[in-house]
């Protein structure tokens, strides 16, 4: 907890926010924010790239946003919905198609356009897919309201 309150400050948590976060006091957040500080200053604990990373994504996955895994047809993806918001409608239909037609397939012919992405079982990946197109069809059909309704935009592509 020490870990998360430092890092989480660092990224401009107010010790309010950490304390309703991890169900504490402001005071104690406080507390263990310098405890973890003195420990850097001691050289007890280090505080590297690997670790900023990891409570980042901690936060941005507390306010909401979602890392996904998609399809395109260039291969596997993952990118946070925030990301894909910004992307235009025929680039997110495009993702949300190839990613339907994916979770669509024969079990036993999926690897065969597409190799495996490291580290994943089919099982997970058909999970994580229809995860995906969930959220995209949320963002597809926003885009379509706000387009409906004349509010264009054009959004860089992925």
């Amino acid at each position: 907890m020490e870990e998360g309150c430092y890092h989480l400050s660092q990224l401009g948590l107010t010790k309010e926010e950490l304390a309703t976060h991890f169900e504490i006091t402001p005071a104690k957040a406080a507390a263990l924010t310098r405890s973890y500080e003195a420990k850097l200053k001691k050289g007890a604990v280090t505080a590297g790239e690997f670790d900023r990373v990891f409570w980042e994504d901690v936060r941005r996955e507390a306010e909401g946003d979602v890392k996904l895994t998609f399809l395109s047809d260039k291969g596997f993806h993952h990118a946070w919905k925030s990301e894909l918001e910004k992307l235009d409608g025929p680039a997110l239909m495009s993702i949300f198609e190839s990613s339907k037609d994916f979770l669509g397939a024969d079990p036993n012919q999926k690897f065969l356009d597409y190799p495996p992405p490291k580290g994943y079982d089919p099982l997970a990946m058909d999970r994580e897919l229809k995860k995906a197109v969930g959220v995209l069809g949320e963002l597809l059909a926003e885009k379509w309201k706000k387009e409906k309704g004349g509010e264009r935009k054009t959004s860089p592509k992925l």
